[in-house]
């Protein structure tokens, strides 16, 4: 018997379905596409978010969640950076599906933000308790809450995260 292990940083499909638990949970404009990226990225790698310069409120905030540490989960995981850029594909992949399938809303998509569009919004419930895991509810909540402050201004999310991606 072959045994083949899954990793939900690296599937399309699972990509999406954190892009629409996100962009639902997004109050306001909807987060630009580095934002929308690093979002997903500590949505899929929460523990990566205590290597991450936060405001105190956004620490305290975060430390209330009670995310294990990368050295206190099962699975090893790379650099940040390092696995930030492979993920790259995947995360543009994704985007372009929602955005070919009608999923984001087009004409805000032309000026840089992400926002589901109706059938987006249509596909977000049609998902219902799938679309958000038990699990990830309190990160989805504070990254679409307090962490979307961070990196805003001065040294941008860039500084604080330390994410980049070769080439952009």
């Amino acid at each position: 018997m072959k045994v083949r292990q899954w990793y939900a940083q690296l599937d399309v499909f699972d990509t999406v379905r954190r892009y629409t638990a996100l962009m639902s949970r997004w109050s306001g404009e909807g987060p630009t596409r580095e934002r929308l990226f690093v979002s997903d990225f500590y949505l899929a790698n929460p523990s990566l978010l205590h290597e991450t310069n936060m405001t105190s409120d956004a620490r305290k905030a975060f430390n209330e969640l009670r995310v294990p540490r990368p050295d206190q989960i099962f699975l090893r995981l790379p650099s940040a950076a390092v696995l930030y850029q492979k993920m790259s594909g995947i995360q543009s992949e994704a985007l372009h599906n929602m955005l070919g399938r009608g999923l984001c809303d087009l004409r805000i998509a032309d000026s840089g933000q992400f926002r589901l569009s109706e059938d987006g919004q249509r596909f977000a419930r049609s998902l219902g308790r799938k679309l958000v895991l038990p699990l990830e509810s309190e990160v989805a909540d504070f990254l679409t809450s307090e962490f979307r402050m961070v990196g805003v201004g001065r040294g941008g999310l860039r500084a604080a995260t330390g994410l980049m991606r070769i080439g952009t």
